[in-house]
């Protein structure tokens, strides 16, 4: 049993790569205030998000479940050494909601010898044996993780891709082979149907109890999307949930964050949260909402938005969260922030939220905290910043998302962005939205809303995220934003270094660094407004590329966790009603939605 309420760390290997730890932590979550009613709501909401685990898991790597059960059974009749690295494995399956990691991309290493394995799987009977041998291999010999996740047949071309047209990049959709060899599309609706079946009975639960009436919308909304999956449900889904203003709230679909998906960056997984509105930020919220309008009017790039309709101006919340799955569990990544939804008709027609998570934050905080800040940065900046890298982190990621709501395509390429830039999308959205987030700073300062400190706070603190990325090999979309960024910062002299007691350490120029964002979030919104993967390819070949000083960088944060597995409470049930005390699993595995399997 873990101790949770203190750190744990879980040492892991890949293939090629030294030894790595991740963290496990506790996350705090305040009921106080909160009415029977919303009790019982939180309950029903929290079983709905928790069972969309499963159908992460089974787009990500069906074969998840057969080694989590393969592990349990091999760690009962195991002991010693041999328990201990079964056990270790185990969570981090759990942590990274399958074998693989997406940073970098290769699967978790299990150190035991199949020989070994294979003693202990006669010993244990059962399935083990069968399981051992359809899986043993994905467990102690590298893989890389696969673009095509299982979104797509394992022998799909270019070619093929193309020929589905439209339905190419249907989000909500996986393409297998028909009866007859060619691609055919089946909405996850259709292939999950089975298994949203409870999820859909937990909302209607809740359906029941509401009274906000915009909230009763999105319910109705979200439970017709869930059955049948068509651009119109998920459109009025989309559009139900920006609009309504309940404090209590969950995100839930088949289809969000197309991450998984490194082939086209078409397909969107699963995923379930729940939140309630942290009010403590309000005033900082609505002030930098209301500056949308001029941040878009003064942006550098070409194709602004112009007449922007206050309606589809974007919601900024501070959430606290009471649980997560699905894509919100991929280590060694932590979501900070989310810019929802990601659809462009919706967020040019209708807008977005923009959330920002704030316990969840706090808790990773406790485990990094200033480490990587007070290793790179110099001494006299890391002083004078280090008592708000937190705040200063939190706003950032908040302007990021903004950042995501801004600029529109030119009149000759309108539609969704990804289409025109499919695998390239990912990586040059999340620049942009970096960018945004640095250069509305500098607004924000000259309008006295925060002071030079913070925003130098905010600066270090992307310093610090472009330099850790610089560990591995740019492959995933905002590892590749944050390498990009540092050599083109670099190139135009707003980073330098500077040498104290023999090591490197990495400053802003900050009379220099304003005018570089600005000039890079020109040219990265100027390519996204035309569609023009071809220059989105040079600009990536020209700054996105594994830095010499990969070596160096890991050998400095070799101590530091590389993962977080998030320690969510549950509300205490009595019969069918939920009570007001939350309760904690004994383990990060022991949270439900680990155990969830897919019907």
């Amino acid at each position: 049993m873990q101790d949770i309420d203190k750190t744990q760390y879980v040492p892991y290997r890949q293939d090629g790569e030294p030894p790595r730890k991740a963290a496990l932590i506790k996350v705090d979550f305040n009921i106080e205030g909160l009415t029977d009613t919303d009790v019982q709501v939180l309950g029903h909401l929290t079983e709905a998000a928790d069972m969309m685990n499963a159908i992460f898991r089974n787009q990500f790597e069906p074969k998840t479940v057969v080694i989590r059960r393969l592990v349990h059974q091999l760690a009962a009749v195991a002991d010693g050494d041999t328990k201990e690295k079964l056990t270790y494995y185990s969570t981090m399956i759990d942590l990274q909601n399958s074998p693989y990691a997406l940073l970098p991309r290769k699967n978790a290493i299990l150190e035991i010898p199949l020989d070994e394995l294979h003693k202990l799987a006669e010993k244990a009977g059962g399935l083990a044996p069968r399981d051992l041998a359809e899986v043993g291999v994905l467990m102690t010999m590298n893989f890389p993780t696969p673009d095509f996740a299982n979104f797509y047949p394992n022998d799909m071309t270019d070619e093929e891709f193309e020929d589905l047209g439209e339905s190419a990049n249907v989000v909500n959709s996986i393409v297998m082979r028909d009866y007859d060899g060619e691609p055919d599309i089946l909405l996850n609706e259709e292939r999950y149907a089975e298994a949203l079946l409870p999820v859909i009975a937990h909302l209607k639960e809740v359906r029941k109890l509401v009274k906000d009436p915009g909230f009763q919308l999105y319910l109705d909304a979200k439970i017709i999307e869930l059955e049948i999956g068509s651009e119109e449900s998920r459109r009025i889904a989309d559009y139900t949930w920006v609009r309504h203003d309940n404090p209590i709230d969950i995100v839930i679909s088949t289809a969000v964050e197309v991450y998984l998906d490194n082939y086209k960056n078409a397909r969107g997984a699963a995923l379930g949260g729940v939140f309630v509105r942290n009010m403590e930020a309000e005033e900082l919220l609505n002030a930098l909402v209301e500056r949308v309008p001029a941040w878009e009017y003064n942006a550098p790039w070409q194709n602004k938005k112009t007449d922007i309709d206050p309606e589809t101006m974007p919601k900024l919340k501070f959430v606290d969260v009471l649980t997560w799955a699905g894509d919100f569990v991929t280590g060694p990544f932590t979501t900070i922030a989310q810019s929802l939804p990601n659809d462009e008709w919706v967020m040019q027609n209708v807008g977005t939220v923009n959330m920002v998570y704030m316990n969840t934050g706090k808790a990773v905080h406790k485990v990094s905290g200033n480490l990587a800040a007070e290793t790179f940065l110099t001494k006299a900046e890391f002083e004078n910043v280090k008592d708000m890298l937190f705040d200063a982190n939190q706003l950032h990621s908040a302007l990021h998302e903004i950042g995501h709501t801004t600029g529109r395509m030119d009149e000759k390429h309108q539609g969704q962005p990804r289409d025109y830039f499919e695998e390239e999308y990912s990586f040059l959205e999340e620049t942009r939205a970096e960018l945004f987030g640095m250069w509305s700073l500098n607004l924000l300062v000259e309008d006295g809303i925060v002071d030079d400190r913070k925003r130098r706070a905010c600066y270090d603190g992307m310093l610090i995220s472009m330099l850790t990325s610089l560990k591995f090999d740019p492959v995933q979309a905002h590892n590749k934003a944050r390498n990009g960024m540092f050599h083109y910062f670099v190139d135009k002299e707003a980073v330098t270094t500077v040498e104290e007691e023999g090591e490197t350490r990495w400053q802003f120029d900050f009379e220099k660094a304003p005018d570089v964002v600005a000039e890079m979030l020109k040219l990265i919104g100027d390519i996204k407004a035309s569609g023009d993967k071809e220059a989105a390819v040079k600009l990536r070949e020209k700054y996105v590329f594994p830095d010499d000083l990969k070596a160096e960088i890991e050998r400095r944060t070799a101590d530091f966790p590389l993962g977080r597995g998030l320690i969510f409470p549950r509300l205490k049930k009595e019969g069918n009603r939920y009570l007001p005390e939350l309760e904690y699993p004994d383990s990060f595995s022991g949270q439900p939605k680990f155990n969830m399997d897919l019907m």
